[in-house]
């Protein structure tokens, strides 16, 4: 599986958040029976969310900010997973519409990297480690070792062969298949590569995504 081209298109008609049309189009119903409550992450990811639906539209936003009435979060603190699936699913779905729901959710996760390239903490990560993928993907392997991102997911990072790696993915409770992997081609496109997926899951919370970085072509190459 590989998403090469962004989806940057909404379907035509009003722009408007509808969890009836993210529950037919989506196994979200599902997913929040399944997902525990004492699952979550931190506040900064929803805050990134919102700053997201703002760079995908004043209305996106605007939608967004009324259907949910909260959307400014404490960065630190943590909150349930339940209600950022939640929220990413809506903004997908308001922007990209139903039937591209999930291809919403990789483009939003994928864009979430340089978001927080922008942020204190992404500054000073850059600072340190530059745009090497292998160091950025082992920084965030510690991350998570460390429960700094959210409580609940375990991430492992094996490298099989230059350019070429295994991210394992543990009660991920997003989707590893589209947001997971958008998550990635955001790192890899922010250090220069275009990242090619295979996706294996062992079920809908657990599975390992393959990579396999190409260097991208500078504009106007041919």
């Amino acid at each position: 599986m590989n998403h090469a081209e962004p989806l940057t298109v909404r379907p035509a008609g009003p722009c408007r958040v509808s969890l009836q049309d993210c529950f037919a189009h989506t196994d979200l119903a599902w997913r929040l029976d399944h997902v525990p409550d004492r699952a979550a992450c931190r506040g900064v990811f929803f805050n990134m969310l919102d700053e997201r639906a703002a760079e995908l539209g004043p209305e996106v936003q605007r939608q967004y900010r009324e259907f949910f009435k909260l959307y400014r979060f404490l960065p630190f603190k943590l909150y349930p997973v339940k209600d950022y699936l939640t929220r990413i699913v809506a903004v997908a779905q308001c922007h990209f519409g139903a039937e591209g729901i999930y291809r919403g959710l990789f483009e939003l996760q994928a864009a979430a990297f340089p978001a927080w390239r922008r942020t204190l903490l992404g500054r000073t990560t850059f600072a340190v480690l530059g745009n090497d993928f292998d160091a950025l993907l082992r920084g965030i392997e510690r991350a998570y070792a460390t429960g700094t991102p959210t409580n609940h997911t375990t991430f492992q990072v094996t490298r099989a062969a230059p350019n070429r790696y295994a991210v394992r993915f543990g009660s991920e409770y997003l989707y590893i298949e589209h947001a997971m992997t958008g998550a990635l081609a955001g790192v890899a496109r922010g250090c220069g590569y275009e990242p090619a997926f295979e996706v294996q899951l062992d079920d809908p919370f657990n599975g390992t995504v393959h990579l396999h970085l190409q260097e991208r072509k500078a504009e106007g190459s041919p």
